[in-house]
């Protein structure tokens, strides 16, 4: 679960630096990162201080949990995050998560990020993936990620995605290999 929400805080927070790493194309592996670390920083780095404090690493997200708690009570319910996905992912997207069976986006939000099993997401709640990734991202712990910081994590998280991909791929092949024959 954990993995989860690193990588939603990861779509979340660096969407576009993400777009920005995955067009270079064959660019090396380190390369990608670094131009995913500028991107980074220029979409967050708010004061232009060339680091970003968790203040303006979370700035986005409140504006974010504000959008989506339509009822305006203070939580995003499944529902409302639900719709958000709704709203936001391709048509094309929706139907083929219908037609493979695949779990209502947001009830699988809320059951990523409610941490006091109320049913609902708080603010807090909604940030904390947020401070935990950018407390990994400040690897020297003085309350600002640079640009070095960035790329070092972006380096770590794609590396650690390339694993996980090898390893279901791995799955995959033996479910396949000890599969019975179809007749």
């Amino acid at each position: 679960m954990q993995r989860v929400i690193h990588l939603v805080v990861l779509a979340l927070g660096a969407g576009l630096a993400a777009q920005t790493a995955l067009a270079q194309g064959e660019t090396p592996p380190q390369a990608r990162a670094d131009v995913a670390a500028k991107a980074f920083m220029q979409k967050f780095d708010s004061d232009q201080s060339g680091g970003i404090s968790l203040e303006e690493a979370t700035a986005q997200h409140k504006e974010q949990f504000k959008l989506n708690d339509k009822d305006g009570d203070g939580f995003i319910t499944a529902e409302e995050a639900g719709a958000a996905f709704v709203e936001q992912a391709p048509p094309e997207m929706m139907e083929a998560m219908k037609e493979r069976g695949m779990p209502d986006p947001g009830q699988t939000f809320v059951k990523n990020l409610d941490k006091d099993n109320d049913g609902k997401v708080s603010a807090e709640e909604f940030e904390q993936p947020t401070k935990e990734s950018f407390a990994t991202m400040d690897s020297n712990g003085d309350g600002v990620a640079d640009e070095a910081e960035a790329g070092a994590y972006f380096e770590d998280m794609r590396a650690k995605m390339q694993e996980r991909m090898q390893q279901m791929q791995e799955q995959m092949q033996q479910m396949q290999q000890s599969a019975p024959p179809a007749e």
